[in-house]
């Protein structure tokens, strides 16, 4: 009998030393997974700290996937690495006739990286809740003000390390990665102005912010993509109140003239350069060898070459890469490439809808529309290595919608029932 007790005993211990391990390893993997995020502002270096954070964040995952046996991921996850899969698979196998050449084998190297993320953020919000994905659009909201921060006085300073041809940038690459970056916090602010009773305000000051480094940043896309998604959010929350969508759209436009009045009078390269990107076509956008021609060149190659050209090799018939994901994915990676990316692409869109049908929340709504932001960036420009954009990938295709509002439809059930309950008499002790 002391035998049994005892071995109930250690197995019970077990169970509790087990699960507090779980549980801390699920905290340590959120907390490095949002210091990457706060890092995301910073990728000049190679590799960047925040790929080697995101990378650390993966071996937490799988650990803590090993650890807990009701950890299993979703059949979308495992649709998500398999679509991911044959578009790493067939970048791979265009490029390796090449992979002796200068540069091959780091270009490959950084799209791993950034496609690595991706995978990451499937793993991660797979147990996470409403109050998790909020916590990592605060966190995003930050990452994106002090990134809109250090390119405004970057620009205003005309610094270089914080600029490129006068466009703000951070400490990111270049402008137009710089000003995609951005839209995410712009539409996590938007989430919070409607899904928070607090800090209004304080929202509505980082969405300018981040609003004016989008603008600084001068890129024509990333703009573009900014106020398209914020008003199709706007139109989600508010078709049914024509009003309140006018006051918001009146809101936005006092905030941007605002900022338009602010950078013009503090800076006297904001008008000139605004003149000079206030066009649908630069000079290098047009001509045989213009962005837009080279659209229609590479057509032929795509049918032509099944398996791909390979990264980098358009580089040696073109002054410049093909600036357009859609065609790159086709003509450099091949029919496998093209394909597996549109699918990536139109599976996102579906798979977002479902879980706003299944939830009924805003978050798969403003997950996707800050994946579209990006993704419309990378139309125009060579975004395979965008970690905001594979960042957001994941995270749409790894959330849960049956864990999304555990806790949640639980409060609002309490409301309900409480509010249903008669309420308590009171005595009149004067009648005694």
């Amino acid at each position: 009998m002391s035998t049994e007790t005892s071995d109930l005993d250690a197995r019970h211990l077990w169970t509790l030393y087990a699960e507090r391990l779980r549980r801390g390893l699920f905290s340590f993997q959120n907390s490095v997974f949002l210091l990457a995020v706060l890092a995301m502002n910073y990728t000049l270096m190679r590799p960047s700290p925040v790929d080697l954070l995101f990378l650390f964040t993966f071996f937490v995952s799988v650990s803590l996937i090993m650890l807990d046996e009701k950890r299993r991921m979703t059949p979308r996850t495992l649709v998500f690495l398999l679509v991911v899969g044959i578009w790493v698979l067939s970048f791979l196998v265009a490029s390796f006739p090449h992979y002796r050449e200068d540069n091959v084998v780091f270009e490959l190297i950084s799209k791993m990286f950034a496609v690595t993320i991706g995978v990451v953020c499937a793993f991660v919000p797979m147990h996470w809740t409403r109050r998790h994905f909020e916590t990592f659009m605060k966190y995003y909201i930050v990452s994106s003000v002090i990134g809109a921060v250090l390119g405004t006085i970057g620009f205003l300073l005309q610094h270089p390390l914080l600029t490129w041809d006068g466009r703000a940038k951070g400490f990111i690459d270049d402008p137009n990665m710089y000003g995609t970056f951005l839209i995410p916090g712009m539409m996590f602010c938007g989430y919070f102005l409607y899904n928070s009773r607090n800090r209004s305000w304080l929202y509505l000051g980082a969405m300018a912010v981040i609003l004016l480094g989008i603008l600084l940043s001068f890129s024509r896309i990333a703009i573009v993509a900014a106020m398209f998604c914020l008003f199709v959010y706007l139109f989600i929350r508010e078709h049914k109140h024509p009003r309140r969508m006018m006051t918001a759209i009146g809101l936005i436009a006092l905030i941007g003239t605002v900022l338009f009045v602010f950078a013009s009078f503090t800076s006297a390269e904001f008008t000139e350069k605004l003149l000079d990107r206030l066009t649908f076509a630069k000079s290098y956008d047009l001509g045989e060898q213009g962005r837009y021609n080279r659209y229609l060149l590479v057509l032929p190659m795509i049918i032509e070459n099944p398996l791909g050209l390979g990264v980098l090799q358009l580089d040696k018939i073109f002054p410049e890469p093909i600036h357009n994901i859609w065609l790159s994915s086709f003509v450099n990676y091949g029919w496998g490439g093209g394909f597996s990316w549109i699918l990536l692409v139109c599976g996102s869109i579906v798979v977002s809808v479902i879980n706003y049908r299944r939830t009924r929340s805003d978050v798969p709504i403003v997950l996707l529309l800050s994946l579209i932001g990006p993704i419309m960036g990378a139309s125009l420009h060579e975004g395979e290595h965008w970690r905001q954009m594979w960042l957001h990938f994941g995270l749409v295709w790894g959330m849960d919608p049956s864990i999304l509002n555990r806790g949640i439809l639980l409060g609002h059930r309490l409301e309900k029932n409480n509010a249903k309950l008669p309420a308590p008499q009171r005595r009149n002790f004067s009648a005694r």
